[in-house]
């Protein structure tokens, strides 16, 4: 009977941090020793404002109406965005004050 032989590879991870209301994700990837990357989406912005209607006019008017609320729904998506990085700034100035705690920020968010 022959022997096997195992070659190792590099470790190539993958993990996906839903919200709980499903409206945030963050995707983590990381090959081998090199640094994770990170990629942030939310859902409710998935969709670009659109125009419908039964004529040329119609999807026009419809698509700039949509264009203002898609702005405000940036900016309210943007605000809690920042409500939420100052919430992890502050923790994580909390946890480096601690002896022995280094860059906690950069770490993942779990």
């Amino acid at each position: 009977m022959s022997k096997i032989e195992w070659k190792i590879t590099e470790q190539n991870l993958s993990q996906e941090l839903v919200s709980t209301d499903n409206r945030w994700h963050i995707s983590k990837k990381q090959k081998g020793e090199s640094k994770p990357e990170f990629f942030l989406s939310q859902w409710e912005l998935i969709l670009m404002p659109h125009g419908t209607g039964s004529d040329y006019r119609e999807c026009f008017e419809t698509f700039i109406t949509d264009c203002d609320e898609f702005v405000k729904k940036v900016a309210a998506i943007q605000s809690e965005a920042k409500a939420h990085l100052q919430a992890l700034v502050d923790v994580a100035k909390e946890i480096d004050a601690e002896p022995g705690k280094r860059d906690t920020l950069r770490n993942s968010p779990e």
